[in-house]
């Protein structure tokens, strides 16, 4: 059985709001996931929308548009029941309305998690006015998938190269990961389940530097403040309360994730739609790491993920 954690939906107003910039062919259609989900023999794929348009949206626009995601994804859950689950949509530092709107996609729609932004307009989650929002999830239960925005920080030089996607995108979510970890998220609010997409972004790859900043307090004045001191243990130590998809397209990548973390903590993921050829591609990266198990089974304890009766998770 495979379980497809990371697949992506627009509305159809917000494609072709933006079919400018999609020249008219938006991958992202619910069309689009449902073909590539049967061409891959997938038994459920969990949906979600990084809506990279809000970054054009004012403030009140944003909460329509979030409103106006949940209610279309609602709509796909039932439509598509037992074969595509869907996450709400938020942005962490929105203030109480989108705290409110984030309780209804959970409660009333019935959607299985929510997908944050790693930044959004400057604001990265672990800022003070995202508490809120962390206290919510933790209270519902739910998982938090975190995705890099369209570009992070540095976009002034990633426009050329597609390097915006290849480098920019994963650099933000591994900053986000990180200030999550530094500032203390974990630490106040132990009962989150955070998945990173994009295998995090590459923060197991550094985060045996982040352990060293924390270990060597005087030594490394050099290096900066450490204050106000957030955390009680060495951030690798919260890195392992983290889950993180498969997402890499490198088997090495994959592997050290693995290595880092424990496979109990990673998910199978494609990114695909918007990218739909990638999907055959990230299950063989699955099936080239050698696990001693089913290697299309994935890698992780996902009823703690999502909540899908009737089938063996």
């Amino acid at each position: 059985m495979i379980i497809e954690w990371h697949t992506h939906v627009y509305p159809p107003e917000e494609a072709a709001a933006n079919s400018a910039f999609w020249q008219g062919r938006c991958p992202m259609t619910l069309e689009n996931v449902l073909d590539a989900h049967h061409r891959a023999g997938l038994a459920v794929s969990v949906v979600s929308n990084a809506a990279h348009y809000l970054r054009n949206k004012s403030a009140a626009d944003e909460l329509k548009a979030i409103a106006h995601w949940d209610d279309y994804a609602a709509k796909i859950q039932r439509d598509h029941a037992g074969v595509l689950y869907c996450l709400a949509m938020a942005t962490p530092t929105g203030g109480p309305a989108h705290l409110k709107e984030l309780e209804r996609a959970i409660r009333e729609l019935k959607l299985k998690g929510v997908l944050i932004n790693s930044s959004h307009k400057g604001h990265y989650p672990d800022d003070d006015e995202a508490r809120g929002f962390w206290e919510l999830v933790q209270h519902l239960d739910i998982p938090v998938m975190i995705h890099p925005p369209n570009v992070g920080f540095g976009e002034e030089r990633m426009k050329e190269y597609r390097l915006a996607s290849s480098v920019a995108r994963p650099a933000d979510l591994c900053l986000a990961l990180s200030r999550i970890i530094v500032r203390g998220i974990l630490e106040d609010f132990p009962r989150l389940t955070i998945v990173g997409s994009h295998g995090g972004g590459g923060i197991c790859e550094v985060i045996g530097r982040l352990d060293y900043a924390y270990e060597l307090q005087d030594e490394a004045f050099f290096l900066g403040s450490y204050a106000p001191m957030k955390i009680k243990h060495a951030p690798s130590h919260y890195l392992k309360m983290m889950h993180f998809d498969s997402v890499t397209y490198h088997p090495p990548a994959a592997r050290l994730v693995l290595e880092t973390v424990g496979a109990e903590h990673v998910l199978y993921g494609s990114d695909a739609p918007p990218l739909t050829p990638l999907k055959p591609r990230a299950i063989k990266l699955i099936e080239d790491l050698g696990l001693p198990h089913d290697p299309v089974v994935p890698l992780g304890e996902v009823r703690l993920l999502v909540d899908v009766e009737g089938l063996p998770f």
